[in-house]
């Protein structure tokens, strides 16, 4: 450890000395230049992290493993039938299968090869790799680095994180050590171990970029490690190193364009990547806290609308009536200010310390409801794997502050909801459509007035006419959340 933390010092004299020589060198005559004492230090500095690098290749690499997995990939030949709410993408997942051209044709199945990348974490051949790597694989070989090949045999897969447990049969293979993520700084050196492209056994080597992203859209729980050590397709599944060489992240992501890599890899934190890699393991599933609540960031325009609030913490959007929360009688418009006497800053922390939490386990959260701030206790759940199906409601008009925006009646058998109207059309440049109003959101409701019926919501919409702002809340597919929407703007 020590040896580390004195290699990283003697990188960053490295990289500080070569800069102010180089500037050095411009401005000043030969005789100015580096003197033979720190000329041999700077040797000595770069050989002995390079020495560092090589022992860490030599050690992680029989530790990763070239995942071969064949898939059969299914053509879906049905077409949809057209009706107004169908020209929103996210309703045709739900509807609109029902009906199919005489002539068409059915595209055969596509069988594909993907290989990516996995690190043995038990040395009874136990192995961590992405759950988007093996799903819908039907054949699974995993290849060692002495190229020995074993079939192997799916454990379980975890959807939420993109995780997945495969095991060989095989035993005393050479396992890596965890590291804890928690601890990782931005500007840390780290490696990368996969198999890009196929090439077996690839090290690249960079800078921790960023911790804690999320809002990339790739998983549920989302709370990356990002580096710019290059992570290519095919390092899925790969191993992120620290310098004393622990296992610190699972690599399971790059952004890229069509002209190369951008240099932004994301890696799962070793300390979620363990967790759910022991759930797996011991039960073929991981078992999640549940609260029943959605939530949103409190920006300064929500917190103004929010008696008491002081712009911290994050704002209840939706809940679950029948879930842990709901029998607390917490609501919409409550404000989580502490989680287990944790300060909450925004909804992915909150989801995270959720999920954490096991089941049955009694918490505290303090919530600000209608101005009044109290300590509540809640019993957490077990998350639940299919989610209770809601249904729909009737037609309705706009006026006022939501002037260009056409509603309708939700689908027949919709199952998300049984509440709202449907925003079926917006006529481009209106004031919903400049304050962020989309086709395809569902208005809950309006001013903490809830909308059941078209009736309902154009007796809301009227009153419109004299406020000069109204404060929505929406359902955009499966998120629910608040919009504000202001004249003169």
């Amino acid at each position: 450890m020590a040896e580390a933390r004195v290699l990283s010092v003697f990188f960053f004299s490295l990289i500080l000395s070569v800069s102010f020589s180089t500037t050095n060198v411009r401005a000043s005559t030969p005789s100015e230049s580096l003197q033979p004492q720190e000329t041999i230090a700077l040797e000595r500095a770069g050989a002995a992290l390079s020495q560092t690098f090589i022992h860490m290749a030599q050690q992680a690499k029989p530790s990763v493993v070239l995942i071969r997995a064949k898939k059969k990939i299914s053509s879906d030949p049905r077409q949809y039938t057209r009706a107004p709410f169908l020209n929103i993408p996210f309703f045709k997942r739900f509807f609109g299968h029902n009906s199919r051209p005489e002539d068409e044709i059915p595209l055969p199945d596509r069988r594909e090869l993907e290989m990516a990348s996995g690190v043995i974490i038990r040395s009874d051949g136990y192995i961590l790799t992405n759950q988007h790597v093996i799903e819908q694989a039907y054949d699974i070989r995993i290849q060692l680095t002495d190229a020995q090949i074993f079939q192997a045999e799916l454990i379980g897969q975890d959807q939420a994180t993109d995780l997945a447990v495969l095991k060989i049969h095989a035993s005393q293979l050479p396992a890596f050590r965890w590291g804890n993520s928690d601890l990782v700084k931005v500007g840390e050196i780290v490696m990368a171990v996969g198999n890009p492209f196929g090439l077996s056994q690839t090290v690249s080597g960079g800078l921790i970029s960023a911790t804690g992203q999320g809002h990339l859209g790739f998983v549920d729980y989302e709370s990356f490690i990002q580096t710019d050590a290059a992570i290519n397709p095919g390092n899925s599944g790969g191993a992120l190193l620290n310098l004393n060489g622990e296992l610190i992240g699972i690599n399971t992501a790059l952004l890229a364009e069509s002209s190369g890599a951008l240099g932004i890899g994301f890696a799962i934190p070793s300390q979620i990547a363990q967790a759910v890699a022991t759930s797996l393991i011991k039960q073929g599933h991981v078992t999640r806290g549940w609260l029943g609540i959605a939530t949103q960031t409190l920006t300064p325009e929500l917190a103004t609308q929010f008696k008491g609030s002081t712009g911290q913490g994050v704002v209840i959007t939706d809940l679950a009536k029948d879930g842990p929360a709901g029998r607390a009688k917490l609501q919409r418009r409550d404000i989580i200010l502490e989680y287990q006497k944790t300060p909450i800053t925004n909804p992915r922390q909150l989801q995270s310390l959720i999920a954490e939490t096991p089941p049955g386990t009694s918490i505290t959260i303090r919530r600000l409801q209608g101005g009044q701030d109290k300590t509540i206790n809640v019993t957490i759940e077990t998350f639940p794997l299919e989610p209770k199906p809601r249904t729909p409601q009737e037609p309705a008009n706009d006026t006022g502050l939501l002037t260009g925006v056409t509603i309708e009646a939700l689908p027949k058998d919709f199952p998300l909801g049984k509440e709202g109207v449907l925003v079926s059309e917006i006529t481009p440049g209106s004031l919903a459509d400049k304050q962020g109003l989309e086709e395809g959101d569902i208005i809950l409701d309006i001013n903490q007035t809830a909308i059941r019926s078209a009736k309902e919501f154009e007796q809301t919409a009227k009153q419109l006419e004299r406020l000069n702002s109204a404060l929505l809340l929406l359902r955009r597919e499966n998120a629910t959340m608040f919009l504000p929407i202001h004249k003169g703007k």
